[in-house]
């Protein structure tokens, strides 16, 4: 099942399977990657209660077992419609039995979409509803077209951000998806412009910037079709392409990041984890801009 928002010339489509974008539409041109096996089934995923991978898919929560694949349990389970107007739907998925064999908390996950003009809030909205503590991260993996034009290639475009990076960035093993934190590559050397180029991630993962003070990232081609992305509350932004030339770059925003090689096997103890109190609830916002 799937759900149109508009506003004016552009629209999004969300689908009920994973609460994700399944489409950006702009002037009659698609900015969201459609999926294609042969690269990458994927569209714009939700990552929680992890982001990236655990050890061998294994971590302790507060002492209790937690057994999940790569970006957790919320994009593998049920949603349902929760609210819907002309500009916006909201998903919710609750713990489950089947939830909680992997992730052994109770929780309410609302996922909300609102189209203004050419831009699309995301919003996630998690509630605590058990009786003990929840850890957890989250995160978007929204993919975009690149190129957006025929008369355009991959390397006609670039990553703008807002201010200049001069912090190296991490990268995941290609094969584990876990973080060696001892090897830094400074991709960036104090620009704010990365130019992109397939040869980035084919020996390499994804680009991760942990703690990123630029809050803004835009992806834009020569013909000045792209998306600009506003993570304001999320403290990572993850870059990431498939290997083999895919035609698509994913701009990540994340709370958190995969697991790194100085942690423990608890999952409370990792990076960018928000501990949720009985009865809590929190929200982080994304916003993808299409220009």
């Amino acid at each position: 099942m799937q759900i149109k928002i508009s506003a004016d010339e552009s629209y999004a489509v969300l689908g009920l399977e994973g609460a994700q974008l399944n489409s950006l539409v702009k002037d009659g041109k698609e900015y969201l990657w459609q999926g294609n096996p042969e690269f990458w089934a994927g569209q714009a995923p939700v990552c929680f209660p992890i982001v990236g991978v655990l050890p061998d898919g294994k971590a302790k929560a507060f002492g209790k077992d937690c057994n999940m694949k790569r970006h957790g349990i919320a994009r593998i389970n049920p949603f349902e419609i929760f609210e819907t107007h002309k500009n916006s739907v909201t998903f919710i998925q609750k713990s489950s039995e089947e939830t909680r064999t992997q992730f052994p908390f109770d929780y309410e996950l609302k996922i909300k979409y609102t189209i203004i003009g050419d831009t699309v809030t995301n919003e996630y909205i998690i509630t605590n509803t058990g009786d003990e503590k929840m850890p957890f991260v989250i995160g978007g993996h929204p993919a975009f077209n690149c190129p957006v034009d025929d008369d355009e290639c991959f390397e006609d475009y670039k990553v703008v951000f807002d201010k200049p990076i001069s912090m190296p960035c991490l990268r995941p093993d290609h094969n584990t998806g876990l973080v060696d934190v001892g090897k830094l590559y400074d991709v960036m050397k104090g620009r704010n412009i990365l130019n992109l180029s397939h040869d980035l991630f084919e020996e390499k993962d994804a680009l991760i910037f942990p703690n990123c003070k630029s809050k803004s990232a835009t992806l834009i081609g020569k013909n000045g079709r792209g998306i600009r992305v506003d993570f304001q509350d999320m403290n990572n932004l993850i870059i990431w392409s498939a290997v083999g030339n895919a035609p698509f770059v994913a701009l990540e925003p994340w709370t958190g990041i995969s697991s790194c090689s100085d942690e423990d096997e608890r999952l409370e103890n990792k990076r960018g984890m928000t501990i949720l109190n009985p009865d809590e609830t929190v929200s982080f916002k994304y916003k993808i801009t299409m220009i």
